[in-house]
Formats: C-alpha cells, sequence, structure tokens
C-alpha cells in the first residue's frame, strides 16, 4: 500500500499568510547586522566565544608547564572580555535613555510654513555646516 506522506506544514499553509514565529539563535545573528544596536543573541555568541577561548588557554597553559606567554594571553584575554561586557553594557544604557528615543512626528499637528522662512533656514543651516 502506498501512502502519501503528511504535508509539512509550510505546504498546507494558504500562500498570502506569513508565519510569525521567533527567528533562532542564528537567525537573531544574521538579523543583528541590519539592525543598530546590541543584540541579545550576538552578546552571547561574544560571551560563548569568549569563554571557549579562555578555557582553551587555560589547557594551553597547564600542559605547557605554565608559560608565562600562554599566562600573558590568557590576562589580555579576559581583559578584552571584560572590556567588551563594559562596552555593551554602556551601549545598552545609552540606548535605553529617554533623550536618545527619535522624535515622534504627528503629521495632524504639522503646520505649513511659509517659503521666506524656509529659505532663511536654508541659509542658516548652510552656515552651520562650514
Amino acid at each position: 500500500m502506498v501512502t502519501k506522506p503528511s504535508p509539512t506544514p509550510s505546504e498546507s499553509d494558504e500562500p498570502g499568510i506569513v508565519s510569525t514565529e521567533q527567528p533562532g539563535f542564528f537567525g537573531l545573528l544574521v538579523k543583528s547586522v541590519f539592525e543598530p544596536g546590541v543584540n541579545p543573541a550576538v552578546v552571547l555568541a561574544m560571551n560563548l566565544c569568549f569563554f571557549l577561548l579562555v578555557l582553551t588557554l587555560f589547557a594551553l597553559a597547564f600542559l605547557t608547564g605554565w608559560n608565562k606567554h600562554v599566562l600573558l594571553l590568557f590576562g589580555v584575554t579576559i581583559c578584552l572580555w571584560g572590556s567588551m561586557i563594559w562596552f555593551v553594557m554602556e551601549i545598552t544604557k545609552v540606548q535605553t535613555r529617554p533623550d536618545n528615543m527619535p522624535p515622534t512626528f504627528d503629521p495632524d499637528s504639522a503646520a505649513p510654513e511659509s517659503t521666506g522662512s524656509e529659505e532663511s533656514k536654508l541659509v542658516g543651516e548652510t552656515k552651520k555646516d562650514r
């Protein structure tokens, strides 16, 4: 007896409906390229990479009899990891400040201005740019 395999969710969905599933870890990493600011997936990937580097350097230091060069690399890695964590925390503080938010635009409250004042503003702005 031949049975037809059951359709996957993507095959049975209507073509006009878009899935609202959350992207996975790698999806968030790719998405972070196109978004400003700190993405939790990037921070997690950074911390994971630094942890694995520290673990590797510790093992290398143990295997080389605590070679001073490997210990120096270990110290530099710890300092770099700490500075990266500090930098991410500072960027997060700046992003969450209310005065850092873009201004809201209300098209109903926008009043048309005369052309004479616009020309004077343009002349003033070009002088400021110099």
